[in-house]
């Protein structure tokens, strides 16, 4: 069928496309064009029979000013991934699975998900080793118990299971009290102590809320500190694939060996808080040097105004103490 049949019916004009050519309508098109179309169109902007006129070349400009370059994509690419943190815990807090699980079908599975629980207790132990402040020493040992339960749930079969569940969500959720704690040094005792009271009734919510302040926290300081950017993006990505692996095993829990990834990948994303619990300590550090050099200063002001004050008032006592007599032979010999 061709365009002949509707002009001779309904009388209507319709264009001749045999004859539109691709550069002309470029031509006249491509300056009222926003930019991403523009974009997707640069590769038109090649066509030496376009540059014709000031008008084309002003369009070819445009087409090639708006192509973007490889360090744009990668940046925004970057940028994106970065958010994968708040992305994995947002979406999570529906996945996360409930009652005893499916990961343990069999004694194959059972041991694998026991030797992936490992790796909590070597984070732990580097946590308890190389943090300098107490509560980050303190959250070192939440994260060693989180292996042990972790172990301690997989291992366990019959009616204790179910119990094993519990202590591991009581667990991670209280590490992740400790974790807010040694992350935000001004933190109340009384916030901690109510996140560890509603971790019996909520450990979800309570996870949930910690991890949110976590990742924000990562994330402002991955752009304050240019050190942080590749951790905080090593442990983004290593959230979404958590994510992913969580994901598969609340769709499909006859998938082999998924909840073992994900023990891999939370264990990493876990050991990368390490590199911003290191920060914060020395941010604290630098803090408290000054405060300790600003103190010192106020010290040593506060020790010349009185040495100034104390040679003032012996010379005024001096004066006080010495004769009249002497005082006025005093005079002639100063003068």
């Amino acid at each position: 069928m061709t365009l002949e049949a509707p002009r001779q019916q309904f009388g209507l004009v319709l264009p001749r496309f045999a004859i539109v050519d691709p550069t002309m309508l470029l031509q006249d098109v491509a300056p009222r064009l926003p930019d991403p179309l523009l974009w997707l169109l640069r590769g038109w902007g090649g066509s030496p029979a376009v540059a014709t006129s000031a008008h084309q070349a002003v369009a070819i400009k445009r087409l090639r000013g708006a192509s973007l370059s490889a360090a744009d994509l990668k940046a925004a690419v970057l940028g994106y991934v970065s958010m994968g943190g708040l992305i994995a815990v947002a979406a999570s807090a529906a996945l996360s699975p409930r009652g005893p699980g499916t990961c343990d079908r069999n004694k194959c599975e059972r041991c694998c998900n026991i030797v992936t629980s490992a790796p909590y207790i070597v984070c732990g132990c580097h946590a308890l080793k190389h943090r300098r402040s107490a509560s980050g020493k303190t959250w070192g040992a939440s994260v060693v118990a989180v292996g042990c339960a972790s172990a301690t749930f997989h291992a366990s079969q019959g009616p204790l299971r179910e119990w094993g569940r519990r202590a591991d969500f009581w667990t991670i959720a209280g590490a992740s009290n400790l974790m807010t704690r040694a992350l935000f040094p001004g933190v109340p005792a009384t916030v901690t102590a109510a996140g560890m009271l509603a971790t019996p009734f909520k450990p979800f919510l309570v996870s949930f809320v910690n991890s949110v302040a976590m990742e924000l926290k990562f994330l402002s300081a991955a752009r304050c500190n240019p050190k942080l950017r590749g951790p905080q993006r090593l442990h983004a990505a290593c959230c979404l694939l958590g994510l992913g692996a969580f994901a598969l095993e609340d769709w499909r829990p006859d998938t082999p060996l998924v909840h073992s990834a994900w023990h891999c990948l939370s264990a990493v994303s876990v050991a990368t808080i390490n590199h911003l619990l290191a920060d914060v300590e020395e941010q604290q550090q630098g803090r408290r040097q000054r405060q300790q050099r600003q103190q010192r200063q106020q010290r040593q002001q506060r020790q010349q105004l009185l040495q100034r004050g104390g040679k003032a008032a012996a010379a005024a006592a001096a004066a006080v103490r010495k004769p009249p007599e002497l005082a006025l032979q005093a005079r002639p010999l100063q003068a």
